[in-house]
Order: C-alpha cells, then sequence, then structure tokens
C-alpha cells in the first residue's frame, strides 16, 4: 500500500490529522487490505474528484475489487440523489414511487461478495450523505456480522479522504 504514503507526502501540514488517519484507517485496518483499499475507492469516487479517484484506481493492485467499489459508487452516486430528494421533499406520493433506476449490477455484487459490495456501497453513501442509504448499508452489514467491528475503516476512510480532498 505504498500509495498511501504517496498520498500522504501531498497532504499539507494543516491537515497532518487527516494524514494520520489515513494510516489508521487503510493500511492498519481490521479488514483486510484489498478491502480496504477497494473502500478507499468507492469513497473516492463519491468524492467526484475524477483525478484523485482515477489515480487512486490505477494504484491498486487488485483489479477486480477496485472494479467492484467503482460499481458500487456509481449505484450509490445515483441512489445517494433519489433518496434524500425523496426524504427532504416531504411528499408522501414520492414516498411510494419506484426509483425506477436500473442496477443490474447489484445482482452480481459487481462481482465480489454481497458484504464486500455492501460495505463499497456504504462508504459511497457515507461521502453522499444518504441516511436511507447508509441505514440500508450498516443495516445489511450487521446482519452479515461485518460490523461494528469495521466501522473503523467504513467510516473512517471516506471521511479522511473527503477531508483530505477539501483541504
Amino acid at each position: 500500500m505504498s500509495w498511501v504514503d504517496n498520498l500522504k507526502e501531498t497532504i499539507p501540514d494543516y491537515a497532518k490529522d487527516t494524514r494520520l488517519n489515513l494510516d489508521a484507517v487503510i493500511k492498519r485496518s481490521s479488514i483486510p487490505a484489498n478491502e480496504a483499499e477497494a473502500i478507499a475507492v468507492a469513497a473516492a469516487f463519491a468524492t467526484g474528484n475524477t483525478k484523485f479517484w482515477t489515480w487512486l484506481h490505477s494504484v491498486i493492485l487488485e483489479r477486480d475489487e477496485a472494479d467492484a467499489a467503482l460499481t458500487a459508487a456509481s449505484l450509490m452516486a445515483m441512489n445517494n440523489v433519489w433518496y434524500p430528494y425523496v426524504e427532504m421533499a416531504d411528499d408522501e406520493n414520492l414516498k411510494g414511487l419506484p426509483a425506477q433506476l436500473r442496477m443490474n449490477a447489484i445482482t452480481t455484487h459487481g462481482g465480489t461478495t454481497k458484504a464486500r459490495f455492501e460495505a463499497y456501497s456504504l462508504a459511497a453513501s457515507i461521502v453522499g450523505k444518504c441516511h436511507f442509504c447508509i441505514k440500508a448499508h450498516y443495516e445489511t452489514l450487521k446482519k452479515e456480522a461485518i460490523l461494528p467491528n469495521s466501522c473503523e475503516t467504513l467510516v473512517g476512510s471516506p471521511q479522511s479522504l473527503q477531508q483530505y480532498l477539501e483541504s
């Protein structure tokens, strides 16, 4: 995971805590390294910073997981708009309408396991700030006995990356 060190070198001193957090949530994560990296890819995609997520995707060694993370994040990009809209509009007529979003990749989990796909979706939804999606993916991961043990990576990685991009 030399990419973490390369990224940390670009972070200015005023964001020193972000540098330290990247180490904690990615390099010393309690989940396998390939999953932590893929979570970072999903979170980076969700920020909308194309230059950053394409660079990150290019340096991740496990291509299949990185692609699955991008698949999850691209689906969440749609959902993270629809569901907050329905919630904020607070119209009972909207709440019953189907989203009508094509999401065939959900059936294959983007080529990874269901639990990993849910983790990538949760990371993207944290950045997207979609209450509905966060709750849904969190509950699924709890049922899969993944959470809350892995929260530091699932929440910390998206937040650290978001802080870096905003600094």
